[in-house]
């Protein structure tokens, strides 16, 4: 006799495409956190309806586990921490990851000079342990367009690669 447990029985009476959509959902959620707008993608492509996918993306709001308010400082973190990048660098992380605009300049506004200054010389110390064969003058090209690239301020830059005479005679 196959016995089914009443978990299961609900999971199985819930086999209509809202559900399904759901259960995608918080598979890709279990992996790792998502914005709204990542899992209106992600279950548009997997071919979920319009209707299905919205029912879904408003039951996973209305129970908390997408918001994107808590996902952008969570975000703004990583990129410091891990990512190393600079403001600019930081607004297309989120913007690419789907954080509005105004949540993006919220989550932001606590973010001071001084600490983007201290992630560009973390970054330009890691990368001078590569970079400490080449000529000063490559180095120093180098270093300048990768903080470029990670979205640092002109004076965030030129202070970060002045901070070089320093490293160097240590």
């Amino acid at each position: 006799m196959n016995k089914r447990s009443p978990r299961k029985r609900i999971c199985l009476k819930l086999k209509d495409s809202r559900a399904e959509a759901i259960r995608y959902a918080l598979k890709l959620l279990s992996y790792r956190s998502r914005s709204e707008k990542e899992l209106n993608q992600k279950l548009r492509k997997k071919g979920f309806d319009e209707d299905t996918l919205s029912g879904a993306v408003i039951f996973l709001k209305d129970t908390e586990m997408v918001k994107d308010e808590h996902l952008a400082p969570e975000l703004v973190r990583n990129a410091i921490d891990k990512r190393l990048l600079g403001k600019k660098g930081i607004q297309q992380f989120l913007s690419s990851r789907g954080i509005e605009k105004d949540l993006i300049s919220e989550s932001m506004s606590a973010l001071s000079e001084d600490t983007e200054k201290e992630t560009a010389l973390r970054l330009v110390e890691k990368k001078m342990r590569i970079l400490k064969d080449y000529p000063r003058e490559v180095a120093k090209r180098r270093l300048i367009g990768m903080l470029q690239r990670r979205g640092f301020s002109s004076e965030v830059i030129h202070s970060a690669v002045k901070s070089i005479n320093i490293i160097a005679t240590d």
